[in-house]
């Protein structure tokens, strides 16, 4: 019988000591793993530049397809009306987004991303582009192709509103 001491202490898989392995296969574990990883890392470019990856997100999004509601931004992110809101509030306090009255909606703002914003963002995509491509060095442009479709596909799946067999 070993000890919790000795439990701890030994390596957890031969193949990365990094991961416990009882958790190694699953799944779920080494999507959340990773995105622990990316997440930190784009929170780590961004900083200098007063952004998080939250903002970085928001202004990608509404420089590609705004001008936008708050709304339309959230669901496309897949994040919810609060985080939206706060986000959106950091931007347009930093001068990065402007909320604009909606010219087909008067009730609703539109969201801009300002001239300032598009530098910000232009300089934070460089930086993560630069930081992804060292994080991603050992895996070949084929394998990255297949795992962008391989997280399409699982975010598609999770997303989608099948019924599914539980096993008994």
């Amino acid at each position: 019988m070993t000890s919790d001491a000795e439990q701890v202490a030994a390596p957890a898989s031969p193949s990365d000591p990094n991961l416990p392995s009882v958790l190694e296969n699953r799944v779920g574990y080494l999507i959340a793993r990773a995105h622990h990883a990316c997440h930190a890392l784009a929170d780590e470019v961004m900083r200098p530049l007063g952004l998080s990856i939250k903002h970085y997100g928001c202004l990608a999004v509404i420089a590609d397809e705004g001008p936008l509601s708050q709304q339309t931004l959230g669901a496309r992110m897949g994040v919810d009306r609060t985080t939206i809101v706060a986000v959106v509030d950091d931007l347009e306090t930093k001068g990065l987004v402007a909320r604009r009255r909606n010219p087909v909606d008067r009730r609703a703002y539109a969201l801009e991303v300002t001239a300032s914003g598009r530098r910000a963002l232009a300089s934070a995509q460089e930086r993560l582009h630069g930081r992804e491509n060292r994080m991603l060095a050992g895996v070949s442009e084929a394998q990255r192709d297949q795992l962008r479709d391989l997280l399409r596909a699982l975010i598609a799946g999770a997303e989608a509103d099948v019924d599914v067999d539980e096993p008994a």
